[in-house]
């Protein structure tokens, strides 16, 4: 897969180099923020390789930084919760078989952009466009007044096609960003799972924390995220999968406040890894969640607090992880 960012109407490489524009009528192209990259964008993935592989074109996904409600967003509005960072989006990308992606830098200015213009400018003359591949609900353009109607003129007009992509039910739910936010929100990470197609991810570097942890036996890796508006769910004790590079480690995590070591007011992310010594400062760590034990609790001493500790650790390793067709569909 080729990385591609597109900023103030120039195409660039991964490595920051100019690039040329695609060639005319090569691309299989489909577009929007895809933020977490559930089940029901990667159905309209599979949809769009599908489509290049038969018609011999290339596979083009278009995604926007930063996320567009973050810049047209009104200014009392709640801030969105992120499911995927970008660094996070594009791991996942690389992994279905997409030939390209494209980021575009999302800004006020490209927010004002027409739905024809938006078509005509950039897809059809930066990008090559063929054909397209979209979701049953999009709506592109300034304020997304871009409708699938006005997708189908500009296509006849400009002799594109276009391919509709119907929305994806899981277990009698629509699946999408907002529900799997939802559910992580509520800690039901098993169910959110489910519907991302792969453990949701909270990636980060490890920093100093007061290491008490290591008093009671239980040293932890303390979380830096590089995002603030990546949504973590709510306080309590989970199970984990850290990822150290090309290691996967069983690992307890709590997210919280630490009640019965710390009056701290601000949100930790703390992974105890199981079957791990080493120093972890500095480096950049993925916890992949798998289920949520209990909910966060203050308990009377620190050997109340070790004993609970020591069952969830008994719980995370005997955990039964989600098969491998959930995990990468």
């Amino acid at each position: 897969m080729k990385l591609f960012y597109y900023t103030n109407g120039q195409l660039f490489t991964s490595s920051h180099e100019p690039a040329a524009p695609f060639l005319p009528r090569t691309s299989a192209i489909t577009l929007g923020t895809f933020d977490g990259v559930h089940l029901g964008h990667r159905k309209i993935i599979s949809a769009l390789t599908s489509k290049a592989h038969a018609a011999h074109l290339q596979s083009v996904l278009i995604t926007f930084e930063p996320h567009p409600r973050t810049v047209v967003a009104k200014k009392d509005a709640q801030p969105v919760q992120l499911l995927t960072t970008t660094d996070e989006k594009i791991a996942l990308l690389s992994a279905l078989h997409l030939d390209a992606v494209v980021i575009i830098n999302f800004t006020k200015a490209f927010s004002e952009l027409s739905p024809e213009t938006f078509v005509e400018k950039i897809l059809l003359k930066e990008f090559g466009l063929a054909a397209m591949v979209i979701g049953y609900d999009h709506g592109f353009g300034k304020d997304r007044s871009g409708t699938l109607q006005t997708l189908q003129a500009l296509s006849v007009k400009h002799s594109f096609s276009v391919d509709v992509v119907e929305e994806l039910v899981v277990e009698q739910r629509a699946v999408s960003s907002t529900l799997i936010r939802s559910l992580l929100s509520a800690g039901r990470i098993s169910e959110a799972n489910r519907l991302l197609g792969s453990p949701y991810r909270l990636t980060g570097k490890v920093i100093y924390g007061d290491q008490r942890g290591r008093l009671i036996g239980f040293p932890t890796a303390n979380l830096a995220l590089p995002d603030p508006l990546k949504l973590v769910p709510c306080p309590g004790v989970y199970v984990a999968d850290a990822l150290l590079g090309t290691t996967r480690l069983r690992a307890m995590v709590n997210i919280g406040y630490r009640p019965t070591v710390s009056d701290a007011s601000q949100l930790s992310i703390e992974a105890h890894i199981l079957n791990f010594t080493g120093d972890l400062y500095g480096q950049v760590i993925t916890l992949e969640l798998l289920s949520r034990l209990r909910d966060e609790q203050k308990f009377t001493s620190l050997a109340a607090l070790k004993a609970q500790l020591e069952r969830d650790k008994q719980s995370a390793a005997a955990f039964s992880t989600p098969s491998p067709a959930l995990q990468h569909t």
